[in-house]
């Protein structure tokens, strides 16, 4: 299995360089565009992991399991959702997608689904743009909602698009504000998060 693994790597190489050539270009979009466009948002816990690689295949995914905590937009009538991301290691044979960060065991967060209904290298709008953190904050004494790199969300600017603007995303959309607001005392809590977003998308 070694040997054979060893001779399949300059194959995976091949097959997914494209992919992984562009896996770093993923275009920032809008807050406005992340909320409005997911066909799912919803708040949840990452409750099981498991990897599907059929053998023979030069294919992995990592299959993620999400408790539903709050169901934010969209129809979903089950108590948990199973989403694959591309990527992930079976036995010897390991497969990365540049710039992809696959939700760990008991995560907690609120997700941004693309479409359910079609398997993605990323289930979420946008890759990390739709991808939060909620966390406790012990300075705080509560929750408070991050993006995937760690930055607190001080607020939404949910706002019309700038379709106009073209450029490649680094990790954050845009009207996502990670900056002080004079108008509140610290990050969002999940609830303030929630509302804001149940205000444009409902």
């Amino acid at each position: 299995m070694k040997i054979l693994a060893r001779r399949l790597i300059p194959y995976f190489i091949l097959l997914f360089l494209p992919l992984l050539a562009n896996a770093s270009s993923v275009r920032r979009v809008d807050m406005a565009e992340v909320a409005g466009s997911a066909q799912l948002v919803f708040e949840g816990r990452v409750i099981a992991k498991h990897i599907e690689h059929t053998p023979g295949s030069r294919v992995i995914h990592t299959w993620v399991k999400f408790e539903i905590l709050d169901l934010i937009k969209g129809q979903y009538d089950q108590p948990s959702i199973e989403l694959s991301f591309l990527g992930g290691t079976a036995g010897d044979l390991s497969v990365t997608v540049s710039d992809m960060q696959i939700p760990a065991m008991g995560e907690h967060g609120i997700y941004f689904v693309e479409d359910i209904s079609r398997p993605l290298v990323n289930p979420l709008y946008g890759w990390d743009q739709g991808h939060f953190l909620v966390q406790f904050d012990k300075d705080l004494r509560r929750q408070t909602v991050s993006t995937l790199g760690g930055q607190p969300v001080f607020g939404l600017d949910l706002g019309s698009l700038e379709k106009s603007r073209q450029e490649l995303s680094k990790g954050i959309a845009r009207g996502v504000l990670t900056e002080p607001q004079a108008s509140r005392a610290g990050p969002l809590d999940p609830g303030d998060f929630k509302a804001l977003l149940r205000g444009v998308v409902q």
